[in-house]
């Protein structure tokens, strides 16, 4: 795999779209959730795309500006605070709303599983560069293993991808030399083992 290749990979499962793309297979799950209305389901990927994709890219700009970053590849571990913290922020914003849109319980626990899964790699940056790429990848393998047993259904092949892309995303990140090994290795594990726990806990 080339530079060029790696960069694409990173960019098509960047963090920020793991939320919605955990949407659209829950729709696709061969559980209840696929029957849900179509408005209804408009609705809840609006709300999460919003809150997880949309809002948290708007403060890039912003960020910016103001130099509390200096660019969106935040390779200086102390830039990262903020835009974490306000992620996380807009991750449980967006869980509240689902809450009173009486969203379907397993798509509002996963959002917060989601939220806290960034809370979790917000309070690991103060020590470590941790890969946000890995953290959300491992949530995304955590919270299909999870879902999978809650609602009684087979994800098996969701899961396969997941942990085959997982392994492509940290190959490429270690080829960029955006990370050091532990950073992958600490990012993923974390990722599944918050997803695992808030999913079969809450």
């Amino acid at each position: 795999m080339n530079k060029a290749l790696a960069k694409i990979f990173t960019v098509l499962f960047h963090p920020l779209l793991l939320p919605s793309i955990g949407i659209i297979i829950l729709y696709n799950s061969g559980s209840v959730l696929e029957y849900l209305p179509f408005q209804a389901k408009k609705v809840i990927l609006l709300v999460v795309s919003v809150s997880t994709l949309i809002l948290p890219l708007t403060f890039v700009p912003f960020f910016i500006f103001q130099r509390i970053i200096k660019d969106v590849q935040m390779e200086n571990k102390k830039e990262r605070f903020i835009p974490f913290f306000v992620t996380a922020v807009l991750y449980f914003f967006g869980y509240y709303l689902l809450l009173r849109l009486g969203a379907p319980q397993t798509i509002s626990k996963f959002i917060l599983a989601s939220a806290t899964t960034v809370s979790v790699l917000f309070l690991l940056s103060f020590k470590w560069k941790v890969s946000a790429h890995m953290t959300g990848l491992g949530g995304m393998t955590g919270a299909l293993i999870a879902i999978s047993f809650r609602l009684g259904v087979n994800l098996e092949y969701y899961i396969i991808a997941a942990i085959l892309i997982s392994g492509i995303v940290a190959y490429s990140r270690l080829l960029l030399k955006a990370h050091k090994q532990l950073h992958i290795y600490l990012g993923w594990f974390a990722g599944l083992i918050v997803n695992l726990l808030v999913l079969f806990l809450f």
